[in-house]
């Protein structure tokens, strides 16, 4: 198939678009899209993890040989470099700490998003792991209708997070911008994911 690659996950195999890069870095897995420079999918567990190790000092890497956003996508803008596996999921050693200071794993999300209800959400599914591991997947969306910035990347339209324990899921979706409730108030049906409509300012409809 033009312009497709054929990619093994597992047991399974599928077409996707040659733009289209998987990542495995141990404690969590990416779909990254490089003409994008942003990630699709994040997914990885949550456990009961210690506190053993300070992100002072770290700073977001390039992976070799992977196309991604960097800082210059961040300059003088409203996007933060938002972790999609957290940092603080995985501070149980520095080592893992500093896997998630990855352009792969960062996304341009809006500041006040990032520091406010996204993290909130982030912190509430710490303590919900202290009872039972967890497994979470974000997915970072996109339209015909996203911003491209002069400087490559593409802002993301909205983030949907899903976790799920043993015997329950909960879904949350978010538009990227400034959040206007509490974070529990964005939580969907997950049956609901595929019905989902973002209206774009340019009056253009991301479903």
């Amino acid at each position: 198939m033009k312009g497709f690659v054929l990619a093994v996950l597992g047991s399974f195999a599928l077409w996707v678009p040659a733009e289209v890069v998987f990542l495995d870095k141990g404690i969590y897995q990416v779909m990254y899209d490089t003409n994008l420079e942003q990630p699709l999918e994040v997914s990885y567990q949550v456990g009961g993890r210690p506190k053993l190790a300070d992100r002072k000092g770290m700073n977001f890497k390039k992976e070799k040989g992977l196309h991604t956003s960097d800082d210059k996508d961040y300059v003088n803008n409203i996007w933060d470099k938002g972790h999609m596996a957290p940092a603080a999921h995985f501070s149980d050693s520095e080592e893992n700490l500093r896997l998630t200071f990855s352009y792969a794993n960062s996304a341009l999300q809006h500041e006040k998003l990032n520091r406010g209800a996204w993290r909130f959400l982030e912190a509430e599914v710490r303590k919900w792991a202290q009872t039972e591991e967890l497994w979470v997947v974000n997915e970072i969306w996109f339209s015909d209708k996203s911003i491209k910035l002069p400087t490559g990347a593409t802002v993301p339209d909205g983030f949907v997070k899903i976790v799920e324990g043993k015997q329950w899921c909960k879904c949350f979706f978010f538009t990227n911008e400034a959040p206007t409730m509490k974070w529990t108030e964005y939580e969907v049906s997950c049956l609901d994911l595929d019905r989902i409509e973002i209206v774009m300012p340019e009056g253009g409809v991301r479903g």
